[in-house]
């Protein structure tokens, strides 16, 4: 395949996609990033939000949360705590937990249970916004 680059796809808990890609955009620290073959090398940091990448002319979608991504001109590895595909995501369980996240933010926390509370409200509203963009 002409113009194609290896992607790792790695979530804490599984390999979501290894194989070759001819395009993926993803969000970083300053907005989206687009990377194709013969890319400059670079690591960078990945944000919560939506993942794409194209594969035989085919986009794919995924919600992705915090992670690393590392660039080279034959190869990219992108690394996050969660990765999954919009069918593969439960909206219930999605708006539950975003619910669940608004009322701890009301409540008196540490600053460390803000942080961590603020990660999982993130998580659920990235989770409902891939969700609704692509399944039907």
């Amino acid at each position: 395949m002409a113009n194609t680059f290896q992607l790792d796809i790695i979530a804490s808990d599984h390999v979501f996609y290894r194989g070759e890609c001819e395009m993926l955009i993803f969000p970083g620290l300053d907005g989206e990033h687009g990377i194709m073959a013969n890319h400059e090398p670079l690591v960078t940091c990945l944000n919560s939000g939506e993942l794409r990448f194209r594969v035989d002319g085919q986009w794919q979608y995924a919600a992705v949360s915090d992670g690393f991504v590392e660039i080279t001109q034959k190869y990219v590895v992108l690394l996050a705590d969660t990765v999954e595909r919009p069918e593969e995501i439960d909206i219930n369980r999605a708006n539950e937990s975003k619910m669940r996240a608004e009322e701890k933010l009301r409540q008196e926390q540490s600053i460390k249970e803000y942080y961590h509370t603020q990660a999982e409200l993130t998580r659920a509203m990235n989770r409902l916004k891939v969700t609704k963009r692509h399944v039907d």
